[in-house]
């Protein structure tokens, strides 16, 4: 990527001495367009899922889900009331293939079987997660943008110094500016189809709510 991690670092540290208050919501809470989870659901039509090498495509249903071989597992939680939350818990573990590799691969938490345009609020906008860091990653843990339901358009950001700057067993946010997935100019934000956080280690989180956020007044994201 043209702008570096410590940008985004940067970026988070500043976020974290604002009131979230002051970063003004796009939509109400059942927009699908800017709401992709409220109060540990998805949004309809929004759905989630769960998968890993062995089985991509896993439904959560009832805010309850596991992988193949449960290496990766979603269940309710609690920020405010019962169920206001998912505890998503990654376990690291691996099946060796006869050549010494991992056949789960990354075990992933997916939102997708949506498509919406937020082209608009590319370089206004970002992505937030409402979210209590339980337990750090251990190995590399992506945040991932698909568009057009295809691995071929696809914005990433490697998640671990991030997570590390956040507290642990506290709910706060992780914040990432749109056009920081998008460096190069080809991510088609008319066409977001998926949000992927995955990875091979150990991870842990509660996660209450992702959506979209107004980036602070006079603040570019990852534009120069």
């Amino acid at each position: 990527m043209k702008s570096s991690i410590s940008q985004l670092i940067s970026f988070v540290k500043y976020l974290s001495a604002l009131s979230l208050l002051s970063l003004s919501y796009f939509a109400s809470a059942a927009d699908p367009v800017s709401t992709y989870i409220h109060q540990g659901k998805a949004v309809s039509p929004w759905k989630l899922q769960v998968g890993n090498g062995l089985n991509w495509s896993i439904p959560v249903k009832n805010q309850t889900g596991e992988t193949e071989r449960a290496n990766l597992t979603v269940k309710p939680a609690k920020k405010s009331t019962k169920g206001d939350a998912l505890n998503v818990k990654w376990l690291g573990r691996e099946v060796k293939n006869q050549w010494g590799g991992n056949l789960l691969n990354d075990s992933s938490l997916t939102i997708n079987k949506n498509k919406v345009d937020i082209s608009s609020v590319e370089d206004l906008a970002a992505i937030n997660f409402d979210m209590r860091v339980l337990r750090k990653p251990n190995k590399v843990t992506s945040l991932t943008l698909r568009c057009k339901y295809t691995n071929k358009c696809e914005g990433k950001i490697v998640l671990n110094k991030l997570l590390d700057q956040m507290p642990e067993d506290e709910w706060s946010q992780l914040t990432l500016p749109l056009n920081c997935f998008n460096p190069d100019g080809e991510f088609d934000f008319s066409q977001l189809t998926d949000i992927i956080i995955s990875t091979q280690g150990k991870l842990e989180f509660d996660l209450a709510r992702v959506d979209l956020v107004a980036l602070p007044k006079g603040h570019k994201g990852c534009k120069k």
